[in-house]
């Protein structure tokens, strides 16, 4: 029973985070910001070849899509452990143990049925038909989340390819770019996982050319507080006061920047 009671519990906040983090708009949930940081500084400690820049945002989104299926097929088998008869195996009616249960879960989750073993009793079959609407759901937001994070890269370095034409200093910068920096700022803010995508070409790494065009030596004061309007928009920077914004923009840009190559 205490099992099912865990199970119950993890399986609550693995839906809330996948909610939160595929449908709430910038809500942060509890598990895939946390994953996504531990990934990201994991990688951190690879060398610096081109593919390393290609991959880690991949990898930051995989690993968040893994985590998710990973504590739901535990949650679920948790939840199958509450009754030592809650699954068996429907050549001998025997009751399966706790790997049998997580494979019958998972299984189920895969929306490919419950493979070699069945539910016993009305019960866990309501139980077993709820583990396959919940691989549904999850299936069915983890293809959006990664979709709707691709598109926020793509506009982003589509953007930052437009700055180098409307750079600071010239009056399409304000009337051009500004526009498109909001638009995309709203982007970040419901999907702020693509903030961990790097590029082989470090004036399309999207953090690192925030930083390079809020500092650029021709940006009139007008535009850069504009611009730092923006900004502060983005995850993490919401709430940092004007006075201290400059050192706390550096360290956030920095937080998402993979250690400089060694040569």
């Amino acid at each position: 029973m205490i099992s099912a009671i865990l199970g119950i519990c993890l399986l609550l906040v693995v839906t809330a985070d996948i909610v939160m983090s595929t449908l709430g708009v910038g809500a942060n949930g509890p598990l895939a910001p946390r994953v996504a940081r531990g990934t990201f500084h994991s990688i951190r400690f690879f060398p610096k070849p081109d593919w390393v820049h290609r991959t880690c945002g991949p990898l930051v989104v995989v690993s968040i899509g893994a985590a998710w299926i990973v504590l739901m097929c535990l949650s679920w088998t948790l939840i199958l452990s509450g009754s030592t008869g809650s699954v068996v195996s429907p050549a001998t009616s025997a009751p399966t143990n706790i790997v049998e249960k997580a494979i019958y879960g998972g299984h189920l989750l895969s929306t490919l049925g419950g493979g070699n073993y069945e539910s016993s009793g009305l019960l866990w079959g309501a139980v077993s038909a709820l583990i396959g609407i919940s691989g549904m759901v999850v299936l069915t937001l983890s293809v959006s989340f990664v979709y709707s994070t691709t598109q926020a890269v793509s506009a982003g370095r589509a953007i930052l390819a437009l700055s180098d034409i409307h750079q600071p200093g010239a009056d399409q910068f304000s009337r051009v770019l500004l526009p498109q920096f909001a638009t995309l700022v709203a982007q970040i803010k419901a999907i702020p996982f693509a903030l961990y995508f790097s590029s082989v070409r470090e004036e399309r790494r999207l953090p690192q050319k925030l930083a390079q065009l809020r500092s650029h030596p021709q940006i009139s004061e007008q535009d850069r507080k504009n611009l730092d309007i923006l900004l502060r928009e983005l995850p993490g920077l919401e709430h940092v006061s004007q006075d201290s914004f400059d050192d706390a923009f550096n360290d956030w840009a920095k937080g998402y920047t993979l250690r400089p190559e060694k040569r």
